[in-house]
């Protein structure tokens, strides 16, 4: 019978257990772990602290210039032995190694974001064998380039000597604006040992090339190495769609390449999060022989995405349309999770992906300072709907293009497109980060030779889009954010075309209002700092350190400008407080103002801008930084703010001239049937004006429903006095619901906080905080403070009267001799005065 002779055992022997290591030259050998990093192996012996406590930091710098050496013994099991072919694969090597497999060099390893592996079936022993990693330190193995070099390439984020440019690694790896010098050394993803007689499936793709509610049409794409002549029986099946095709692949030895084109009738279409659903088809793939039988999975989404790039009379769109319909992309830029990766498992990108898609986000920009994510990154944005801008890992530093370089690049970006092209999140390839922009404005090419322009060139529009051309045609590669064109740019960015990152706020000094003024076709970077959490706070420093001049407070600011530019933004808006704690907390409603003064002017803009993403979303550790949320998931005021700036239907008042305008903006496919309800009020809870209209509002538009005469409307009120309430109201339910003041909060004569708050448990992790305003609350916020949790919402105004309840969810418990939840529940006029917080406990 056929299943005697067929052999369906190409076999993987996982090789990540029993690693062990020590530094190059001591005899003292350790436990390692693998995945992992060296810093974590020494951490997890006990030979250093805690990397991110207090100023550890700077005290661990001595481990990027050693070498490490790793081994491991081990014993290939007999199906392995029985195999005519064995290969030993390393999925990621972090980064200059040479691999000995009993004592012959097999590896030598400068790349950490592709595989490597080669043929060790004349060296594999059939009993006991070793391999040996020697890690030469990523600093000194670079350090006798620079001193052959006349001229430095720039890289003004390297906080390691200016040896990142030449080695392929994680960029932030150096140092960053946001995050510490940790430079990893390790074997960072798995190892493995893998045995196949015959052939076998080297790598499968699907390649969704056109998709319309008729007819999906699909590519598989399959690369099989043989040492035989062979006949194929291919198939793939799909029950969903009926799909169940079947053909002949006839083999020679070595590489072989085959494709096999079909179509699915009616094919239901993957749509971003909030424009619809996000189903996936499982393709289930089986090859066969006379003798041997494979097997894979294939999972993707069936959808057409373009970026539109039309000429018109402001310049040329830059423009998501997927499945034929814009999108007004909303999110933010992604960055590593961690500064030690392999500490991360899918259940933390989860938490932080669903995070975002919670907060009514559709895009993230893979950053290319960090890393290519792992597989269940883009499985999970596969699942939510979250579009991926990804960049390719080059980020503010020119690089070289000598032959060894350009080779281990093509190298890593084919692996990269070929792993992640089947993916329906992937929206575009971006080249890089801001290169283009380095040397056209920050002085780069004043001071260095023509030839490394030169270098630009060959990388990143000549090997990069030849590859992206090659591999993954129906998606644009743009080769550098911010940009304006495909060709090389002879000008910066221009706001008319492409993308653009604006800076004027937080690095130019500039207030909110240049937001208005600044106004891309695509916002793809730009941000305000704050301040993580007291609790954050509280994990890497004393309560002796909780001052603003403090070691280990400026060991958290990487920025160039300092917690002092913050201050400078906070004193432009608000009343400065004097206790640290307030003023942590105050930065985060700074942050949240500011970005939602960006992201309303954006959206109100639409479609001549048609997507806003502000940096950043994560943190790698636990500092000050520009995101919205911190190392530990915790939200801040950002990202409950960005809930509602991002909601897709949001009020957005502005002034203008001598005109207060009212927009409404609609991101669904759908017109919909609203009341608008504008009220002036004042800060004693007296309503001094009132407008209401009924509106429909079209399907993908901004819209100025409203202009009102500011004389006219505000009645000679005093500025500091009043406010706008404004909310939507349609379906029995409030849509959008927004509330404009005319001055910087530090005028406004906020009355000093009246409430009452009730905390019960709803079940195991969730618990109810019933509120009731006496007064006007101007922004109210709570802090679990010894445990970690998101709430239904936070850092709102509230009218004299009104009533409103907030869940928290909790997530992970911080002190656990401490059973009792202990709530702070604060105001801006708390922060600004100095009060005495209200703290609630339950038990």
């Amino acid at each position: 019978m056929k299943e005697d002779i067929l052999n369906t055992g190409n076999i993987i022997q996982n090789l990540n257990k029993n690693w062990e290591y020590k530094m190059e030259g001591d005899q003292d050998w350790k436990a390692a772990t693998v995945p992992g990093c060296v810093h974590q192996d020494l951490f997890n012996n006990g030979k250093i602290p805690d990397p991110f406590f207090g100023t550890n930091e700077k005290d661990l710098q001595w481990i990027m210039n050693n070498d490490w050496v790793y081994r491991l013994s081990f014993k290939p099991i007999q199906k392995i032995n029985n195999k005519k072919c064995k290969i030993l694969r390393f999925h990621g090597i972090d980064t200059y190694a040479d691999i000995f497999l009993n004592n012959k060099k097999i590896i030598s390893a400068n790349n950490m974001f592709h595989p490597w592996e080669i043929d060790i079936s004349e060296i594999l022993l059939p009993d006991q064998n070793e391999i040996i990693v020697h890690f030469r330190s990523p600093i000194k193995k670079v350090l006798p380039v620079l001193e052959n070099m006349s001229y430095r390439l720039p890289a003004d984020n390297d906080q390691a000597g200016d040896t990142s440019p030449f080695t392929r690694k994680a960029p932030y790896h150096y140092g960053w604006d946001w995050g510490p010098c940790f430079v990893t050394s390790g074997l960072w993803k798995n190892v493995e040992l893998f045995g196949w007689d015959h052939w076998y499936i080297n790598k499968v793709n699907m390649v969704n090339e056109k998709c319309t509610d008729k007819i999906a049409e699909l590519t598989l794409e399959g690369e099989i190495i043989s040492d035989t002549k062979v006949d194929l029986d291919l198939r793939v099946f799909n029950q969903k769609s009926g799909t169940n095709e079947e053909r002949t692949i006839s083999l020679i030895p070595g590489k072989n390449i085959f494709q096999h084109n079909f179509s699915i009738k009616d094919p239901e279409r993957w749509w971003p999060s909030g424009q619809g659903d996000q189903p996936l088809y499982t393709f289930n793939l089986s090859i066969q022989s006379s003798r041997q039988e494979e097997y894979q999975k294939i999972r993707i989404g069936l959808r057409e995405i373009k970026i539109l790039r039309n000429k018109d009379q402001s310049g040329e769109s830059f423009e998501i349309q997927v499945n034929g319909r814009s999108i007004f992309a909303k999110g933010a830029n992604w960055i590593p999770a961690d500064s030690f990766v392999t500490r991360l498992d899918r259940s933390s990108y989860k938490k932080l992906l669903i995070s975002a898609v919670n907060a009514n986000m559709n895009t993230l920009r893979v950053w290319g300072g960090g890393i290519y994510e792992p597989d269940c990154f883009y499985e999970l944005c596969d699942e939510l709907g979250i579009l991926i801008w990804q960049d390719f890992m080059f980020a503010c530093s020119m690089y070289p293009a000598d032959i060894k370089f350009l080779d281990s690049v093509e190298r890593e970006a084919r692996y990269q497109v070929n792993r992640l092209k089947s993916h329906p999140c992937i929206a575009l390839w971006c080249g890089n980060n801001e290169i283009a922009s380095g040397w056209l404005s920050w002085g780069w090419k004043e001071e260095l030779p023509n030839s490394v322009w030169k270098d630009y060139k060959s990388l990143f529009h000549r090997l990069l889009p030849d590859i992206c051309s090659e591999l993954d045609p129906y998606r644009l590669y743009w080769p550098s954010s911010p940009g304006h064109s495909i060709s090389l740019p002879e000008s910066d960015q221009i706001y008319g075309m492409g993308d653009n990152h604006y800076w004027g706020v937080w690095h130019g000094g500039d207030n909110f209002e240049a937001f208005e003024e600044n106004i891309g076709r695509f916002m793809s970077e730009y941000g305000m700092q704050s301040f993580p959490d007291l609790k954050t706070i509280e994990s890497f420093a004393e309560e002796s350190d909780l001052t603003l001049e403090s070691d280990v407070i400026v060991s958290r600011q990487k920025a160039s400008l300092g917690t002092g530019n913050l201050i400078k933004y906070i004193e432009k808006y608000f009343s400065l407080p004097t206790s640290f704690n307030s003023i942590a907390a105050l930065s985060q409603i700074l942050q949240a103002q500011a970005i939602k003064k960006a992201v309303e002017t954006h959206r109100r803009n639409m479609p001549f801008c048609m997507g806003t993403l502000y940096w950043q979303l994560n943190d790698c550790w636990p500092a000050i930084s520009w995101s919205s949320i911190d190392y530990f998931g915790n939200w801040k005021a950002l990202h409950y703010l960005a809930k509602r700036f991002f909601n897709p239907i949001l009020i957005s008042i502005y002034e203008k001239n001598e005109n207060i305008e009212v927009y409404v903006i609609n991101d669904q496919d759908r017109s919909i049937e609203a009341e608008l309800l504008l009220l002036l009020y004042n800060f004693d809870n007296r309503i001094l004006n009132k407008k209401l209209i009924k509106l429909k509002l079209k399907p993908l538009c901004s819209e100025c429903v409203l202009i009102l005469n500011k004389e006219e409307y505000l009645k000679k009120a005093k500025l500091s006095d009043i406010f706008l309430y404004a909310s939507l109201d349609g379906d029995l339910m409030t849509l959008s619901q927004n509330n404009f003041y005319f001055l910087e909060p530090k005028h406004l004569k906020l009355p000093k906080p009246k409430f009452d708050c009730i905390v019960s448990r709803q079940s195991n992790s969730i618990y109810n905080l019933s509120i009731k305003a006496r007064s006007f609350l101007y922004q109210l916020h709570f802090l679990c403070i010894n445990v970690e949790g998101i709430f239904s919402d936070n850092y709102f105004d509230m009218l004299s009267g009104e009533e409103i309840n907030i869940e928290f969810g909790q997530s992970r418990s911080i002190n656990t001799e401490d059973q009792e939840l202990l709530f702070e529940i604060k105001t801006l006029y708390d922060l600004t005065h100095d009060t005495h917080p209200l703290k609630i406990k339950l038990t």
